[in-house]
């Protein structure tokens, strides 16, 4: 089981890895973005990013270890499994600093405990500078699941990062993040 749950980890971070791709022109984030606003609307980031300037460095987005994955249990039977399939980024050059959307992407099963409702899947962003943390970003992303309903997609978009152009030397990180165990 351990051995298997181990594959499924590995072979889910090599398909981050390959989705992970400088040569994105964000597309797919801005199509996302545009589908969140309401018919009708264009959302006033998407024309500040498209007037932006493509930018040259355009740091990965990688899973922190043990975040890819959340299990929710109801005594011992599951109530739902999420997992995260894909973190893509798109860079930009507005108002001389660098900023970033940052997508998620995954799908959530729901277990022979769920119960028909809206869960509030728990996803962060963060960007460290060396050792230090100079954004994190804590978002919710709710998809309805219901009892022996199939697999639902989901898609979070964070598109509160600007940073120094000239700084290359940032990682960062996304994932599902329930914060210390209660």
């Amino acid at each position: 089981m351990v051995t298997a749950l181990r594959g499924a980890m590995v072979c889910g971070a090599m398909a981050l890895l390959s989705a992970c791709s400088s040569s994105n022109n964000g597309a797919q984030l801005e199509a996302d973005a545009g589908a969140l606003a309401a018919p009708g609307q264009v959302p006033a980031a998407a024309t500040a990013w498209e007037a932006g300037g493509e930018s040259r460095f355009c740091p990965q987005v990688t899973l922190r270890e043990g975040t890819a994955i959340l299990r929710k249990n109801v005594g011992d039977q599951v109530d739902y499994v999420a997992s995260i399939s894909e973190a893509n980024r798109d860079c930009r050059i507005i108002d001389g600093r660098l900023r970033m959307q940052i997508g998620v992407a995954g799908r959530i099963v729901p277990g022979a405990a769920a119960q028909a409702r809206t869960v509030n899947l728990p996803i962060r962003v963060a960007v460290l500078l060396g050792e230090d943390v100079i954004y994190s970003e804590l978002g919710r992303q709710a998809v309805a699941i219901a009892p022996g309903g199939g697999a639902k997609t989901f898609r979070y978009l964070d598109q509160g990062i600007s940073l120094d152009p000239n700084e290359t030397r940032v990682v960062i990180y996304a994932g599902f993040d329930e914060g210390p165990p209660e």
